[in-house]
């Protein structure tokens, strides 16, 4: 679906994360079927002389899969038409939000297209499934607030979720982030500097440690002081 500079901690940079892909994809038989994300910067190298069948889709860039006339419902779920090789196989309409999962079920279109199924079950399908926990998860309302919960822990993942929020028409977007790691915080710091921004309000918890030692000297208060109106909260409590 993609190749993200993520994970840092294990992977050098993101050459040796797309160098793990090629070996990824070198492993497919040549009976076989490469499905990918032709919005994916340079995926010409992951798929270039492999013996395998290879199906592309995507938004931007020319692909065997598209999407065109997508269109949102009140609560930024799309319905769109799906172009196979610029002809129009069917119209698709999702029960989760935002263009990022168009691209996503275009990868399922595929598939399913590829192991015989009709539309109407891809359809089906793709209509009942109502998304994971912690993607972008409605959990309710106090007073006229709305509450949604969302494990994006990557820059690309708060764009996806802060851009759909802002066009689903609310007064104003507050956003309560805790960073996940002091190597993804310090290694795409900018990134994220740059995607806090598109909040109105950025509140910023303590970074997570998980697995790792701050060996950095990194905090979130760092984040905050490059966003302006930011909060910093050194405890959830104070979040």
């Amino acid at each position: 679906l993609n190749m993200d500079a993520d994970h840092l901690d294990f992977f050098k940079d993101i050459d040796d994360i797309r160098h793990s892909f090629r070996l990824f994809a070198e492993k497919l038989p040549a009976d076989g079927t490469l499905i990918i994300n032709s919005d994916t910067p340079h995926y010409e190298d992951i798929i270039r002389d492999l013996p395998c069948e290879v199906i592309t889709y995507g938004l931007e860039h020319e692909a065997d899969y598209t999407a065109a006339d997508i269109t949102y419902d009140t609560f930024g779920h799309p319905t769109f038409t799906c172009l196979h090789h610029g002809e129009a196989t069917g119209t698709f309409s999702l029960k989760v939000p935002g263009i990022h999962n168009v691209s996503n079920a275009l990868s399922v279109i595929a598939l399913g297209e590829k192991l015989g199924m009709d539309d109407a079950t891809i359809q089906k399908g793709l209509i009942n499934f109502t998304g994971t926990d912690r993607r972008f998860q409605f959990k309710g309302n106090i007073g006229d607030i709305t509450v949604i919960d969302d494990y994006a822990h990557h820059p690309d993942e708060l764009h996806a979720l802060l851009t759909m929020a802002k066009s689903l028409g609310y007064a104003r977007v507050v956003c309560a982030f805790q960073p996940h790691t002091y190597t993804r915080t310090a290694a795409l710091f900018q990134r994220f500097v740059q995607e806090l921004k598109l909040a109105d309000v950025a509140i910023l918890a303590e970074i997570y440690a998980a697995r790792e030692k701050n060996d950095l000297g990194i905090s979130s208060k760092d984040l905050a002081d490059q966003i302006p109106g930011a909060v910093y909260c050194p405890t959830l409590d104070e979040v």
